[in-house]
């Protein structure tokens, strides 16, 4: 980890939702690595994934943090877990979500709906991913795409500790209910002596329970919202 990434997140009282603009994380990019180049594909338009701000957000926690693991709860189409593998250094990049299902959930999508209401969107979200599968690794490099390990299981019901070990870097983007961002935190943080935690969805305004659920971890913890981003964050220290 870059020793002025836990400084500047000490200089912030430790309760609170604290808002920090991008150039915030930008500022503290060690200068070796200014002129790093990164690769991403073209971000998505479909509901449900990362905009650039938010892909930009995680390849700069993850250079500050410079995780050995990292696990993403979420795979969706894969577009974070391929832009993880291109980018980051990581020597395993896990990746969880339910297994695939022939039964479709929603027959006819109501676009209003989708933007609307948060149950909904995940099913909607659902359906699609059974249709394409995880389509942004389809054509990745062998020596990138054998880092990745996907995890077909429902989070809530995993052993993290025998299934993953301990990691450095957690993405949480999966259930979006309170009691799955609760359970999904919980045993990211039980395996995690330190790193960092990134919640998507802060902030939106269909899936309010995850804005929800860190109003109430913040009573205890010091977390960084980024300005412009969906993405929320906690560093984790020993």
């Amino acid at each position: 980890m870059t020793p002025n990434f836990p400084d500047f997140v000490k200089g912030y009282p430790e309760q609170g939702i604290h808002t920090i603009k991008l150039k915030d994380l930008l500022n503290l990019r060690a200068p070796q690595d200014l002129c790093r180049d990164i690769s991403t594909a073209f971000p998505s338009v479909t509901i449900g994934s990362v905009t650039l701000v938010d892909q930009i957000v995680l390849l700069c926690l993850d250079e500050l943090v410079r995780p050995e693991s990292i696990l993403e709860i979420g795979t969706f189409q894969g577009f974070t877990t391929r832009l993880l593998a291109k980018n980051s250094m990581a020597r395993t990049i896990y990746s969880v979500d339910l297994p695939p299902t022939t039964q479709t959930l929603i027959d006819t999508p109501e676009a209003g709906k989708i933007l609307s209401d948060g149950d909904y969107n995940d099913d909607y979200l659902r359906d699609l991913q059974n249709r394409s599968g995880e389509l942004y690794l389809n054509n990745l490099p062998p020596a990138e795409r054998s880092r990745i390990s996907l995890i077909k299981a429902d989070s809530t019901q995993l052993d993290f500790a025998a299934t993953f070990g301990p990691i450095e870097f957690a993405f949480i983007d999966g259930g979006h209910h309170y009691d799955i961002v609760r359970s999904d935190t919980e045993k990211v943080a039980s395996i995690m002596r330190q790193g960092v935690i990134v919640w998507h969805d802060y902030s939106s305004g269909i899936h309010s329970d995850v804005t929800r659920y860190l109003a109430d971890r913040a009573a205890d913890h010091r977390i960084f919202h980024v300005h412009g981003s969906l993405c929320a964050f906690q560093l984790v220290s020993p």
